[in-house]
């Protein structure tokens, strides 16, 4: 039987991860369980998104947020992810999660019998809202018609951006903001009149008729890896993301997202680069308001540049629209 809240998750119907069930160790004060990483959850060639991760994580708080309190975690809510490890698909984790003292929810994933830990989250609930709180241009006027933004590349079983997956995906397309817009900003689309046509958000809830917390952090996950392209052409991986989510989005909003051109510091193998961005929802009469912001740090590796140039699907980019 599913928790309460969780009857139309999919990561509990569609992925069913958590395996064993969660169950409260000898002590009464830890949550444990398990999940294995599939083809599902890709990102880059064999490698699990670090969205789906922390989504899993995000899904695993709010059963200990039942076990703790009787209730579904409240938002706004604020999490700070660290990766230390590495993950391949194919490779089963480990999870747990306890509350300290002060109430503050930690989260753990690791494989087996490793002592490095591939993912950790401090979770934390009754925060004041994210908000946009840097430059970017207004988010009207880079929705507006006939503004040719320039598409970005795309992998072909990425969770978020893949186009031939066996299951479902977020099937997203980045783009870069094209030169009439400063400060230039990478951006994303979620829900809109294509999105709502197909029930596309009907695959990623997690209470009835809500978008999933870890959706959220995947799309602004991406968006962030993305803005480096902005500060000098970089792809990066994930070291570390603060996340708050104001709150869950209905199945029919349409979500808008920025990043701008992150600061960078260091080079060759220490060079990392510090993005931040907000995903808005866009509301009747051109109102946007923010559902989620994120700020992180990346480490640039040239070697993923170049793969990803090779390993990208080939297309026609004059005939992708935002």
């Amino acid at each position: 039987m599913a928790a309460k809240g969780h009857e139309a998750c999919f990561i509990c119907r569609e992925w069913d991860w958590f395996n064993p069930p969660p169950a409260v160790d000898m002590e009464g004060q830890v949550l444990r369980t398990g999940l294995r990483f599939t083809s599902a959850q890709e990102g880059w060639q064999g490698i699990p998104h670090g969205g789906t991760a922390m989504s899993a994580l995000l899904d695993f708080a709010d059963y200990a947020g039942l076990h703790r309190r009787g209730e579904n975690l409240a938002y706004p809510l604020a999490a700070t992810f660290r990766f230390g490890d590495s993950a391949r698909v194919g490779d089963r984790m480990e999870l747990e999660a306890g509350f300290s003292d002060s109430g503050l929810l930690a989260l753990k994933m690791r494989r087996p019998g490793r002592d490095k830990i591939y993912l950790q989250a401090e979770l934390e609930t009754a925060v004041a809202p994210g908000l946009a709180d840097f430059p970017h241009p207004d988010p009207g006027l880079l929705l507006a018609s006939g503004s040719r933004h320039e598409p970005l590349g795309i992998y072909d079983n990425c969770f978020v951006c893949g186009r031939k997956r066996r299951v479902p995906g977020l099937e997203r397309r980045f783009f870069r903001s094209c030169e009439t817009f400063a400060p230039a900003v990478v951006m994303v689309r979620f829900g809109d009149a294509r999105d709502r046509a197909r029930g596309l958000a009907r695959n990623f809830q997690q209470a009835e008729g809500r978008l999933h917390p870890g959706i959220l952090a995947t799309l602004l996950d991406e968006l962030l890896g993305w803005s480096g392209v902005l500060s000098g052409n970089l792809y990066g991986f994930t070291v570390r993301f603060q996340l708050t989510v104001n709150f869950l989005p209905g199945l029919e909003d349409e979500l808008f997202g920025v990043s701008p051109a992150p600061p960078v510091r260091g080079r060759g193998e220490r060079c990392f680069y510090y993005p931040q961005g907000v995903l808005y929802r866009r509301r009747e009469g051109g109102v946007f308001e923010v559902a989620a912001a994120a700020r992180g740090q990346w480490l640039a590796r040239d070697e993923l540049r170049r793969q990803f140039l090779e390993a990208r699907v080939r297309e026609d980019l004059g005939k992708v629209v935002f």
